[in-house]
């Protein structure tokens, strides 16, 4: 045997343990990460399962041969380089798989409000001594073992790890039902700003107002209760639920959702068979519904809703599909200090979508405030000469991020407020009202003006998260007022759906609820953090709905997996 031979086979084994740690470390960060990630958050995405996996194969596929070839050259470059190079290599791995899946409890959510990294110091102490910790064994472990000892602990923690991912990987895509394709839909803002000569009834949402700004706006803009003339303002209301996901199809349907059972046949049912629906069309209302974030899967919702349609769609770019699932894998694996440069949001992935729709030539819907203040300035109310129609409008509102200055132009996140954002939304309404009053639908419309939830500020502990003060605005079909009324009864979004019916019927904004000032009621709320609703808390509001002091738990928790 040839002394190159020999050296080639020693060569050969040398390199093993950095194939087992590039291996390693390119599963855990481009395959596992994304897979985990997506499937714990399945209907968030718009992408099926085979698209990521494709994204993800790439990633892993392109991070394995780079890490290949810096192996390689340390090897080349001496023995105890490459040995070094390990030991940095199970380091890293070790401590990422740790911060990815132990260190997340107290990450910021990721709901599109700005991060106040200050809060969360005490993170990089922890992330630190993780580091430290794990990098002393390390290089005890390489100095104190003999090489081929050594190359054996490297392979076997990275190569029993790996299949333990690996497995555990498997068995979530499975149970999670991610391998299912997804129903994809256009939701088309054909006849968005047509009206009817007969009768109209409007449900406009703006995301995030809360209550009690505005009434702190009230003090500041007497214009807004000209504005809001002819409604009445029911400034004693709880919403249901902490975020937009749960509390859109509350506000559609009624139905509390308590973690059990799948959360999918939930919003399923609600776009299907929600009572509002059944009602709308024994009355032979046209059903509009804008939405740009349905994520129902049931293709019979289809045939409930006039602009909304099947569709195809494709990422616009893989590349930039890869680079924001990176920047998510790394908000959660990163150390601590790498992670503000991962903040995600979900826009950032729905604008990589493009849409293919069968039977529609209307571009797609988006909640987006300026897409829909312009569209308005453009083409204005238009009436209709005959037919009920019903319209679900829900836009971004006063949503993080604050970028919006009092007349709705987009100034930027650093010159932007809570405030501003919610004048903002009053002065979409008020544009929109006034377009109603142009076309002259605005005496035969029954309008709705709400929030889906209210706003707390930034919080870190789980009662911070009460959003309970949710604007509500309401005003019947004919209705006229010299000002804006301001009701003190004590209404729940429970009310609501008898409140549709009632202003099907022509009643005014003063009769559509039972419940009059003076009166006392425990109100319902289900709290949660953003991005953590698989974790409920029950909480009464004893009070008035804009006192946080009186709203109080009832020791009810609903979990689920």
């Amino acid at each position: 045997m040839s002394k190159n031979t020999v050296r080639k086979k020693i060569t050969g084994r040398q390199l093993m343990p950095g194939i087992f740690i590039s291996l390693a470390i390119s599963f855990l960060l481009f395959l596992y990460a994304p897979v985990d990630l997506y499937c714990a958050n399945v209907s968030e995405f718009w992408f099926d399962f085979s698209t990521l996996l494709i994204t993800a194969l790439g990633m892993f596929a392109a991070c394995f041969a780079v890490l290949m070839v810096l192996y390689l050259i340390a090897m080349l470059i001496h023995p105890y380089v490459y040995r070094i190079a390990l030991a940095g290599g199970l380091t890293l791995f070790i401590c990422t798989y740790i911060q990815g899946n132990f260190m997340i409890d107290r990450l910021p959510p990721l709901d599109g409000t700005s991060i106040w990294w200050g809060k969360y110091d005490i993170l990089r102490k922890d992330t630190l001594l993780l580091w430290v910790v794990v990098l002393i064994v390390v290089i005890a472990a390489m100095i104190v073992l003999r090489k081929q000892k050594f190359f054996h602990v490297v392979m076997f923690i990275s190569g029993c790890m790996t299949l333990m991912l690996l497995v555990t990987a498997c068995s979530t895509v499975i149970t999670s039902g991610a391998l299912h394709s997804k129903l994809h839909l256009h939701v088309s803002v054909e006849e968005e700003f047509e009206m009817s000569a007969d009768n109209n009834f409007v449900i406009l949402v703006l995301d995030t107002a809360d209550s009690r700004e505005f009434t702190s706006l009230l003090e500041e803009h007497p214009e807004y209760r000209e504005i809001f003339g002819d409604f009445t303002y029911f400034e004693n209301t709880t919403g249901a639920y902490t975020s937009t996901l749960n509390a859109i199809p509350f506000i559609l349907s009624g139905e509390w959702y308590e973690n059990e059972g799948s959360f999918q046949d939930y919003l399923d049912r609600v776009y299907r068979e929600a009572p509002l629906w059944k009602e709308l069309k024994s009355r032979n209302y046209q059903i509009d519904l804008y939405e740009d974030d349905i994520r129902a899967q049931d293709a019979s919702i289809v045939d409930n809703f006039d602009n909304v349609y099947f569709t195809k769609v494709t990422p616009v770019s893989y590349l930039e599909l890869a680079k924001q699932e990176l920047k998510l894998v790394g908000f959660r694996y990163a150390p601590y200090d790498l992670k503000r440069y991962c903040v995600i949001k979900e826009v950032y992935f729905n604008e990589l979508r493009e849409s293919h729709p069968e039977g529609s030539d209307s571009k797609a819907f988006t909640a987006d405030n300026t897409a829909f203040k312009e569209d308005l300035a453009a083409q204005g109310v238009v009436m209709d000469e005959t037919g009920n129609r019903f319209k679900f409008i829900h836009l971004n509102g006063a949503h993080a991020p604050f970028i919006y200055d009092k007349d709705a132009n987009v100034i930027g996140v650093e010159q932007g407020s809570y405030r501003q954002s919610m004048e903002a939304s009053i002065t979409l309404a008020a544009n929109y009202i006034q377009a109603l009053k142009d076309s002259g639908a605005y005496d035969n419309t029954a309008l709705i003006v709400m929030a889906d939830h209210g706003y707390n500020g930034m919080g870190e502990k789980e009662e911070d998260f009460l959003r309970q003060a949710a604007l509500l605005l309401i005003k019947g079909r004919n209705e006229q007022h010299d000002t804006m009324q301001i009701s003190e009864a004590p209404i729940s979004y429970e009310d609501l759906q008898e409140a549709y019916v009632r202003l099907l019927d022509g009643a005014q904004s003063d009769a559509v609820f039972d419940w009059k000032e003076g009166d006392t009621r425990e109100r319902r709320f289900l709290e949660y953090a953003p991005g953590s609703e698989k974790h409920m808390v029950e909480y009464l509001q004893k009070g008035h709905a804009q006192d946080l002091t009186t709203m109080v738990p009832t020791g009810r928790v609903f979990d689920r997996q």
